[in-house]
């Protein structure tokens, strides 16, 4: 062979490839994209999850109404389940 030929659609896959890594490297340091953490509005989301468990227990005659899990402190403790499962996870 006198002439190596290099394919033009080989030349131009070759360029989408190497723009597509650094395209992706450079999204990855965009503020909005980071995972944000544990916030107030994660905790007080899980919090009212947890306290609708709780009623949803105790009115669908379970052994939670018999121990007085349908009164405020019941319910209390149920969202203080949600938040403490949320902080932890």
């Amino acid at each position: 062979m006198l002439y190596d030929v290099k394919s033009p659609a080989t030349s131009a896959l070759d360029g989408m490839s190497k723009a597509a890594g650094t395209y992706g490297s450079m999204m990855k340091d965009i503020p909005a994209n980071r995972d944000p953490g544990t916030t107030a509005g994660g905790a007080l989301n899980a919090g009212m999850g947890g306290a609708t468990v709780g009623l949803g227990l105790a009115n669908m005659g379970t052994g939670f109404a018999a121990v007085g899990m349908s009164n405020p402190v019941g319910i209390g403790a149920m969202a203080a389940l949600g938040i403490a499962s949320y902080l932890l996870s």
